[in-house]
């Protein structure tokens, strides 16, 4: 539950952390940057559209001109027979990424002018400003109003302006359209996106004019029978798809369409036929020292203006925007939940840091693929939610869970056996403090002989003797993962099943036991063999219901079992004595057991402080390494005790006594025949000692 409590605070906090950083814009600032990153990448990057030329006003087309005498700005006579060039070619628009506000002279102004108005083929940019409202005058305002986009739905994003800069009136008439050439860098000063239309402020209204951009205005002119609507759904804003770095659409030079024009008039082969030109929209623009028109973009420091513009004509026609998902703040919960279960739901520190990884890949390859598939889903809120709960969570794991396994491995290293304390150490959770209750197998020994023993020797030798005696008998216990629980005097207390679960704990502690058997009968050997009394391990083993955990004090507690289960244990323990036998297992514990331990039935014991006796067993051996003798014993051993069962006393005496003349120094065997002697005995064995 604390486990789960802190999760539940880093997600929460992580998104807090991210929906904060974007309040401050730096979310916008890192999504940007991994926009670039996929921008350089090149995935899903297209080829420009074939029907695209720009028109290059170069140094070289300046140097030209003004060599036949004309300076810059040029006369609109020289751009006049340039657009009828280009219509005898065949050009399906052309559009000025020029501003023509100033005047040349009245005549060549009027004939440009005409010549635009000639045929519905051409779009001609305006500025959008906010140093005055409308254009220069009333009527140019009105005039500029009337080739508003009509009749379709402003987007929620929509930029407005309040004034206009258009072109002088006699060529502005004359245009077939009229877009605005504003282009707007996103918070880090780079273009990325493209205005597609822009409101223009209308006096004493509360919505504006809308405007159509140039890429809009000269795809409207190119192709007439676009979807004005579906071209417009959606945001105004739209992320550019960029073809390449500058300079990669197709590209002549200005210069040589008035060679080719002058060239074509003396019946000369045109440097540019025809074809160069047929049914493609021709943009021309300027790129010349002093003159540049150029913007910082992801993939140039130096991107032409007038390529923004091809670039955002080339994507209105072939409808391959890329498209922002918006999705930031649910992608940066899922990516705070996500890392959070990563590192609370897994153990250690290496599997959550490699599923951190394994996660954060499988998310950037996602998002190359959206991308690819024009979805840019977002990065920087996610990667900070992210990253944030992965950090702040490992690190509560570190600090507070370091601590708190620190606390428990000095606690429990004692007692449990390396591998049970590293599986504890993992799961934490899995150690009751304060206890609770579970089925766990309880397992007692005791020494007898020990009396005698500590008479023989001195005190040295009598700790060191207890040392060694301990850690030999407290080997088999660790190695069946059982937890030592404490020792009391000779004494050892053991429980298994706890604090880790596992089906197999009644099993495990008989295997113990059988063990712990073994080694005691060595050092009782080793006792004997140096001249000194000698001991026997009598060992009581009981599985039930008990309450396991912590107790004891604040300041000073033990991982310990209590109830009646604990009892029952240590009374089987002490009731070795009577039979005579090594280790005693009640009922319960050998009906999980007896499928993989030889043993033989003891009787039914009424212990002092129960009611109703149960039947208790002695487990010999493992049934893989028992010996044939062994499995006879047991075999003669369980029918005499059936004859007994049955009622047939003589029978079963007389099989007690076969049984002594081949095992005469069988205590158990012994008291059965002396038992079955009795007239007045029920078949229970009565304790009335503790």
């Amino acid at each position: 539950m604390r486990r789960l409590r802190a999760a539940l605070a880093v997600a929460v906090l992580s998104c807090l952390i991210a929906f904060g950083l974007d309040v401050l814009g730096v979310v916008e600032r890192l999504e940007l940057l991994s926009i670039d990153a996929r921008y350089a990448t090149g995935i899903g990057r297209r080829a420009p559209g074939e029907d695209l030329v720009i028109a290059w006003i170069d140094q070289e087309s300046l140097e030209f001109v003004a060599g036949q005498g004309m300076g810059f700005p040029w006369p609109r006579t020289l751009y006049e027979e340039v657009l009828g060039y280009l219509r005898e070619c065949g050009a399906k628009a052309v559009g000025f990424d020029l501003l023509f506000d100033q005047p040349s002279s009245t005549d060549t102004d009027t004939a440009f002018g005409e010549a635009l108005a000639a045929r519905a083929d051409n779009a001609l940019v305006v500025k959008l400003v906010e140093f005055r409202e409308g254009a220069a005058s009333p009527e140019a305002t009105q005039r500029f109003a009337a080739r508003a986009l009509q009749g379709q739905a402003a987007p929620r994003d929509l930029a407005v302006a309040r004034g206009v800069v258009l072109p002088l009136p006699e060529i502005e008439r004359g245009a077939t359209r009229l877009g605005f050439s504003n282009v707007a860098a996103d918070a880090d000063k780079t273009h990325r996106h493209y205005e597609l239309v822009r409101g223009l402020a209308r006096p004493g209204a509360e919505a504006p004019w809308l405007q159509p951009s140039f890429a809009l205005a000269t795809a409207l002119v190119a192709r007439p029978e676009l979807d004005l609507a579906g071209s417009l759904a959606g945001p105004a804003r739209r992320l550019l798809n960029f073809r390449g770095p500058e300079f990669s659409f197709d590209k002549v030079k200005f210069v040589n369409i008035v060679q080719s024009m002058m060239a074509s008039a003396e019946g000369q082969t045109p440097l540019y036929g025809k074809e160069r030109f047929e049914g493609k929209i021709v943009l021309v623009g300027i790129h010349a020292d002093g003159l540049e028109d150029a913007h910082p973009t992801p993939l140039s420091r130096s991107f032409p203006g007038v390529e923004l513009h091809a670039t955002a004509i080339d994507n209105l026609q072939r409808g391959d925007w890329l498209r922002e998902s918006g999705w930031q703040g649910a992608f940066a919960a899922a990516a705070a939940a996500l890392a959070t279960t990563a590192v609370f739901a897994l153990p250690g520190v290496i599997v959550p840091l490699s599923v951190l990884l394994a996660i954060a890949v499988l998310f950037l390859a996602s998002a190359l693929l959206a991308w690819q598939s024009l979805l840019v889903l977002p990065i920087a809120m996610p990667a900070l939610a992210y990253g944030s709960s992965a950090g702040l969570g490992l690190a509560w794991r570190l600090v507070v869970e370091g601590r708190q396994k620190r606390e428990m491995r000095r606690a429990f290293a004692s007692y449990l056996a390396p591998e049970v304390l590293s599986e504890v150490l993992r799961d934490p959770d899995a150690v009751a403090l304060g206890g609770s209750a579970r089925e766990v197998t309880l397992f007692f020994t005791d020494l007898a002989g020990f009396t005698g023993l500590a008479e023989h020797v001195s005190p040295t030798e009598l700790v060191a003797f207890l040392n060694d005696y301990f850690t030999r008998m407290c080997e088999p216990v660790l190695a069946e993962r059982g937890v030592i629980d404490k020792f009391i005097g000779d004494a050892i207390m053991a429980l298994f099943g706890a604090p880790l679960p596992g089906e197999d704990h009644p099993l495990r502690a008989v295997r113990a036991a059988l063990v712990a058997r073994r080694v005691s009968e060595d050092i009782a050997a080793e006792l004997r063999q140096a001249g000194k009394p000698s001991i026997e391990t009598r060992i009581g083993v009981h599985t039930g219901l008990a309450v396991v955990g912590n107790m004891g004090s604040s300041k000073r507690f033990d991982y310990t079992a209590i109830g009646d289960t604990v009892n029952l244990a240590s009374r089987l323990e002490g009731a070795n004595k009577a039979f005579g036998t090594g280790i005693l297992v009640s009922e319960t514990t050998w009906a999980r057991c007896a499928g993989e331990v030889l043993g033989r039935e003891v009787g039914r014991l009424a212990v002092k402080g129960r009611s109703e006796p149960l039947v208790v067993y002695e487990p010999l051996a493992l049934r893989g390494a028992a010996t044939d003798d062994e499995v006879g014993a047991v075999a003669a051993h369980a029918a005499a005790i059936d004859a007994a069962r049955r009622g047939d006393r003589d029978a079963a005496r007389a099989a007690f006594a076969r049984l002594a003349a081949l095992r005469p120094h069988d205590a158990l065997v012994a008291l059965w025949h002396a038992r079955l002697g009795e007239s007045d005995w029920d078949g229970v064995f009565r304790l009335d000692v503790k």
